[in-house]
């Protein structure tokens, strides 16, 4: 049960980023008692990216205000992480934290607690074996529209807008992009790696991509955002390229791990293709 019991007490959210395209829905339902009234009510909010808002206000004086139900889902096109506070008199303290797809829903039920479904209605879980708790499942992250770098300057590495997932401080988590690319020109190459919140415990990836029709180029052991420096000399084609950047990522902050391209050439486009996707998962 949740309560919230003095006249400064409150429940807000906050998300890890700004919202991409739209914010959550929240609705919150909830009973204020005092000792000769009963009154049931609740309380429809949207997110506001970084910036707290209240999904439950304070009780009136002498009254107790239980919260029943609680439910946020994810209306953004892009993973978010979203953190449920309990506020008392300006200090926060988390309730439930927890990455959530597009169209996935967090809910808290009075007398059952706190779960998380997916976009099609299913209950996730976890399996608890001894002190590690393994993800039941892969997440995935599909890249809805194209997304293009033919910057004026050659190497200039950009976000795949839209091709991410969130991390929570201190998890760590296997990572898997596949990226379907056009090039401009079979003589323009590229390469392919990942940004993600400042310093990580521990990272090590690795990226493998066209280089030609019989050959491909590898990258091993990264252990730092934005590698390797350089791109490649060209591409397999201009269609039909597949770049794959994979590997372990334990983050000391919140965030975002996200896909970056650069062309080889200044204003040549590399195009990375809708319906390419992440997958990932908590592995500690």
């Amino acid at each position: 049960m949740i309560i919230l019991k003095n006249t400064t007490d409150k429940l807000e959210i906050i998300l890890n980023a700004a919202h991409t395209t739209s914010p959550l829905n929240c609705y919150v339902s909830w009973r204020d008692r005092t000792s000769t009234t009963f009154i049931a009510d609740r309380t429809v909010s949207n997110t506001d990216g970084t910036t707290p808002v209240d999904i439950s206000g304070s009780p009136g004086a002498s009254t107790q205000r239980l919260i029943d139900f609680i439910s946020v889902v994810n209306t953004d096109t892009a993973t978010k992480v979203v953190t449920v506070r309990y506020n008392d008199n300006g200090t926060s303290y988390i309730l439930y934290s927890v990455a959530l797809s597009a169209g996935e829903r967090l809910e808290y039920v009075e007398g059952k607690g706190w779960s998380v479904s997916t976009a099609a209605g299913a209950v996730k879980q976890s399996i608890n074996q001894g002190n590690n708790t393994i993800s039941s499942g892969v997440s995935k992250v599909v890249l809805g529209s194209d997304v293009t770098n033919n910057n004026g300057v050659a190497n200039t590495i950009a976000d795949i807008t839209g091709l991410s997932f969130p991390v929570v401080a201190g998890i760590r988590y296997r990572f898997k992009f596949v990226i379907d690319y056009t090039a401009a020109a079979a003589t323009t190459g590229s390469r392919w790696s990942i940004n993600g919140p400042a310093a990580p415990t521990r990272l090590n990836y690795g990226s493998e991509y066209s280089l030609t029709t019989t050959s491909k180029t590898f990258n091993t052991g990264l252990t730092t955002y934005d590698l390797p420096a350089a791109s490649n000399a060209s591409s397999a084609s201009t269609g039909g390229n597949i770049a794959i950047i994979e590997g372990f990522i334990t983050p000391t902050n919140n965030g975002v791990v996200i896909a970056r391209f650069a062309s080889e050439i200044l204003s040549s486009a590399i195009v990375a293709k809708a319906g390419s996707y992440v997958e990932y998962e908590q592995v500690i």
